[in-house]
């Protein structure tokens, strides 16, 4: 695939965290309720920012901005239905096949290409696509745009879009899916005491060395794994930290957002200079994750989150 990436060490931020650090706002002022949700009228549907309009018919032909909301789509079958994506939207393997429309930024995306390509429907996200979004409207497209800054809000996310494609019954299936798996895996780790739960160091780039705060994707599913932030005290979605205060929080493992095998990211970190000398790195405790899962806002942040538990809390071992 090709990729525009931020090239600041671990060969790349991930996407999604790329659009925090540019100022993506996953704030939902007006999340739909249950009742609103339920809503017997199927024609007027909303958008995750309380943005409501009204459907004449099912959407045929639609075109995503946004990597989480492809995903969306291929999870509850509506995938079929995308005539049009990103660069960035590279799963499932299908999406790669779609029109591409531009990369993520508003400025790499071609509203010529998508006003050709006919939509019905065009599903956008927060944040810098925001005006984006609005000059869509203005030009007469249905454009429905979708954030999330916690898991409930991806499953909310996942009914909503379930509703605008009248794919309800398996949206619904699908979120109360995830959220049985997410339930299995607090429940499993709800008694576990704070001494064992591992002190997690997650780095986004060595170069500079970057990290990611509480309010995050990447530090709420440590949480939610059984583990505790290593900066959970930062105010910063994503702090530049110093070598010289990850050596005095003295994490118990590290994981890598790179897709690098394990012995390579040990040995990277083996490399710098008094690095060889944390237990981390010395007891072979650095894992590389696949940067998406714990990112982006779709179905497979819960397979991140499984992933980052059976990691932190290999089965067999207590709890």
């Amino acid at each position: 695939m090709t990729r525009l990436r931020l090239v600041i060490g671990f060969n790349t931020i991930p996407l999604a965290l790329a659009v925090f650090l540019l100022g993506c706002d996953a704030k939902r002022p007006d999340a739909p309720t249950n009742r609103e949700l339920a809503e017997p009228d199927s024609s007027v549907v909303q958008d995750s920012t309380g943005y409501r309009t009204t459907l004449r018919s099912k959407p045929l032909r639609i075109v995503s901005t946004a990597p989480s909301n492809t995903e969306i789509l291929y999870a509850i079958g509506a995938g079929d239905r995308l005539v049009g994506v990103t660069t960035y939207c590279t799963y499932p393997p299908e999406a790669s096949r779609c029109e591409k429309i531009g990369g993520f930024s508003p400025k790499t995306i071609s509203t010529e290409k998508i006003v050709a390509l006919r939509p019905d429907l065009v599903l956008t996200t927060c944040g810098m696509q925001e005006a984006f979004t609005q000059s869509l409207r203005e030009l007469g497209l249905v454009v429905l745009s979708y954030d999330a800054a916690t898991l409930d809000d991806v499953l909310c996310n996942i009914r909503l879009i379930g509703k605008v494609t009248d794919q309800s019954e398996p949206a619904d299936t699908l979120a109360e899916r995830l959220k049985h798996r997410t339930e299995m895996v607090r429940a499993r780790l709800a008694d576990l005491p704070k001494d064992q739960r591992p002190k997690v160091l997650l780095l986004i780039s060595d170069s500079p060395l970057m990290t990611a705060g509480p309010t995050t994707f990447p530090g709420q599913l440590i949480e939610a794994a059984g583990g505790r932030n290593l900066f959970a005290d930062t105010e910063q979605q994503y702090p530049k930290i110093s070598e010289e205060e990850i050596v005095r929080r003295n994490p118990d493992l590290i994981v890598v957002l790179d897709k690098i095998g394990a012995s390579v990211a040990l040995e990277r970190l083996r490399k710098r200079s008094g690095w060889s000398e944390l237990p981390a790195v010395r007891n072979g405790r650095v894992y590389p994750f696949e940067d998406d899962l714990l990112s982006r806002a779709g179905p497979r942040l819960f397979d991140g989150l499984e992933q980052l538990a059976t990691i932190l809390h290999p089965t067999g071992e207590k709890p």
